[in-house]
């Protein structure tokens, strides 16, 4: 019985001091700069990351960020036309999309480092910036009416005071009518607490989940009969890769 007790006693010690090697060499280990890709899912769409980060400290790091997301409106409900039976699906109601470009430029800070290779480092997030959202119009494909009085189909911008139920078949193409649109700026806040998880020292395996928030100068046009919003809050979850550079 002794004798186990002896070896479960110098099996967790070895345990330990292997762990204690691992913290101290990812400790002494001096990284200066860091680059993550990632894509999130919010709460009204998604949207793709790009990261870059300095090291101020061991524990610290000032971080440049560039984010493209979409935004929907809570209040989108698909729609088919009731003439085609293969007709594309389309939002009724829906004037605009909504696609912003995030640069920020925030803090990120470990309060919880790795005790193991296998373990979870946390930090926490902060950044401001700005949100430059761009408005691109919604095209649809509408039936209407040549100079014969025959039933043709014609690619139009939708117009809530002339295209009802319908007149509608369906969605165009999104890139139609693409440089038609309208730039809205705002600002733009973000929290988030971030989990590292990778076994390589040099190698970023994250997720993080947070909240966003933007302000602009006046409602984004999205949709054409519901309430639009002018600030708007979000929470997102994100995986992001990357590495860690010593120079």
């Amino acid at each position: 019985m002794k004798y186990s007790i002896f070896i479960v006693f110098f099996f967790s010690l070895f345990l330990s001091m292997k762990a204690q090697q691992t913290v101290f060499e990812e400790a002494r280990t001096i990284y200066k700069r860091e680059n993550t890709f990632g894509g999130m899912i919010h709460t009204r769409g998604w949207g793709l990351d790009y990261r870059y980060g300095v090291y101020t400290s061991g524990f610290s790091r000032r971080v440049y960020e560039i984010e493209f997301a979409t935004l929907k409106h809570p209040k989108e409900i698909k729609s088919f036309s009731s003439i085609l039976d293969n007709s594309n699906g389309y939002f009724y109601g829906k004037k605009n999309y909504i696609l912003s470009i995030r640069p920020t430029i925030g803090s990120c800070n470990t309060f919880i480092s790795k005790q193991s290779v296998r373990g979870v480092a946390i930090s926490y997030l902060l950044s401001l910036g700005f949100d430059l959202a761009y408005a691109k119009p919604v095209y649809l494909e509408i039936i209407t009416k040549d100079d014969d009085n025959f039933p043709i189909t014609e690619v139009q911008r939708y117009d809530p005071d002339r295209h009802n139920r319908g007149d509608i078949i369906g969605k165009a193409s999104f890139f139609r009518g693409f440089f038609n649109g309208r730039f809205f700026p705002g600002a733009f806040a973000k929290a988030a607490l971030n989990f590292e998880s990778s076994r390589q020292a040099s190698n970023i395996n994250a997720l993080e989940v947070g909240a966003t928030f933007s302000a602009f100068l006046e409602d984004l046009p999205i949709m054409a009969y519901n309430d639009n919003q002018q600030f708007i809050l979000n929470f997102y979850v994100a995986l992001s890769f990357g590495t860690k550079k010593t120079e």
